[in-house]
């Protein structure tokens, strides 16, 4: 795909590339993500001219390291959400694990990442039938 004239297009392209991968509805939560990945795709565009399928780790690096520098923590971490669905939606999910910095946290603090909760095990029934 060719690059994007100007950022008007980029961002199009990058809310076109992530709605087509998010589920649900375009309310609340789907809708911001939408948004951020305009914004995006417009700053990145402004300073490299390049749209969504020209991005290359440096430009989402740059990203998230000069442009959130100023954010919140939760902020950052939203935009780093967004970015990461922007990743996997381009199908780089290689990449996931080379943008670690203090975004990836809502706390901003880095550290190592949990295991998350464990897979649930069916529970063993007693013997239903055989008491009567």
């Amino acid at each position: 795909m060719s690059r994007p004239a100007n950022q008007r297009v980029a961002a199009r392209l990058a809310r076109s590339l992530l709605a087509n991968r998010l589920p649900g509805s375009r309310r609340g939560t789907v809708r911001q993500h939408l948004a951020r990945a305009g914004y995006i795709a417009r700053t990145i565009w402004r300073r490299w001219q390049v749209g969504p399928y020209q991005w290359q780790l440096k430009h989402l690096r740059w990203y998230l390291v000069e442009q959130t520098s100023e954010c919140a923590s939760g902020t950052r971490y939203r935009h780093w959400l967004t970015v990461r669905l922007l990743i996997l939606a381009l199908d780089h999910d290689g990449w996931i694990e080379r943008l670690d910095g203090p975004w990836v946290r809502p706390s901003g603090i880095r550290g190592v990442l949990k295991a998350g909760r464990p897979a649930l095990e069916p529970t063993p029934r007693a013997n239903q039938g055989s008491e009567r």
